[in-house]
């Protein structure tokens, strides 16, 4: 029996997720490597270090060769600024995608301009300067109220 369209492509799909494990565990021994080399480095010059309780530490993300320093930043409270009504990420994303004359219609862009979107609204709304409404796919962002910035600033 010959192989159907969908069998054929989910057996492509599944080689090329091997193939990224692959690509994958080989960078992780690499790391591995590097790491031991790092900290019998390390031993050599303080022997009581514990190497074993250094924290990992994420590293920082690529920067986006589309915006320049604090400009997503700027988008949102702008955007959330003008806004008449309740704003989601993919709003600011499209937007920033149109102003920048890059295809909107590109999924992988718009979900990096949507992730990078979303991290801005998150760290803002740890400074108490917006607020996220709803969960998920649906939710939105706004700006905080003047009470309630009063009240993170310490007005009241």
């Amino acid at each position: 029996m010959p192989e159907s369209i969908i069998v054929g492509a989910l057996v492509q799909k599944a080689a090329e997720i091997r193939g990224e494990i692959a690509g994958l565990e080989g960078r992780i021994a690499t790391c591995r490597a590097a790491l031991d080399h790092v900290q019998a480095t390390l031993r050599m010059f303080d022997p009581s270090k514990d190497v074993q309780r250094i924290k990992p530490k994420r590293p920082a993300a690529m920067r986006s060769t589309y915006f320049a320093m604090g400009e997503i930043t700027r988008r949102c409270q702008d955007a959330l600024r003008e806004a008449t009504e309740l704003v989601s990420a993919e709003d600011i994303a499209r937007q920033a995608m149109r102003d920048k004359g890059v295809d909107q219609e590109d999924g992988k862009l718009r979900s990096d301009f949507i992730q990078r979107i979303l991290y801005a609204l998150h760290r803002l709304a740890q400074e108490g300067k917006t607020e996220r409404v709803g969960t998920g796919l649906g939710a939105r962002w706004t700006l905080r109220s003047d009470a309630a910035l009063q009240q993170v600033v310490g007005f009241t």
